[in-house]
């Protein structure tokens, strides 16, 4: 399977505002992400940090990059300030963590 995992509120916390630098992961929530990697699935870490100051992209992709290496997080590709910035997703294909 193809599989695109969001960063914020999935794989890591924030304690206060949501400032990216000092997003703390979540070490239950990685370790499924990383169950599915070990099982074959492509894996996607899919995040819109950057997509409302696209200029950030650079200094918001090598944090991003940072922190999933910090937290040991197995993945196959990173794609940062490409997703949309919204407030819910419908799709028929969604799923949350908490259902992993």
């Amino acid at each position: 399977m193809n599989i695109y995992v969001d960063i914020d509120e999935t794989i890591c916390y924030y304690e206060g505002e949501r400032e990216y630098q000092y997003a703390i992961g979540i070490p239950e929530n990685i370790e499924k992400i990383n169950k599915l990697y070990d099982e074959g699935n492509t894996i996607t870490y899919w995040t819109a940090r950057g997509s409302v100051h696209k200029d950030r992209i650079p200094e918001y992709e090598d944090l991003t990059l940072y922190q999933l290496t910090a937290w040991e997080a197995k993945f196959h590709y990173l794609i940062v300030g490409e997703k949309p910035a919204y407030d819910l997703i419908i799709c028929d294909k969604s799923r949350r963590i908490e259902e992993i």
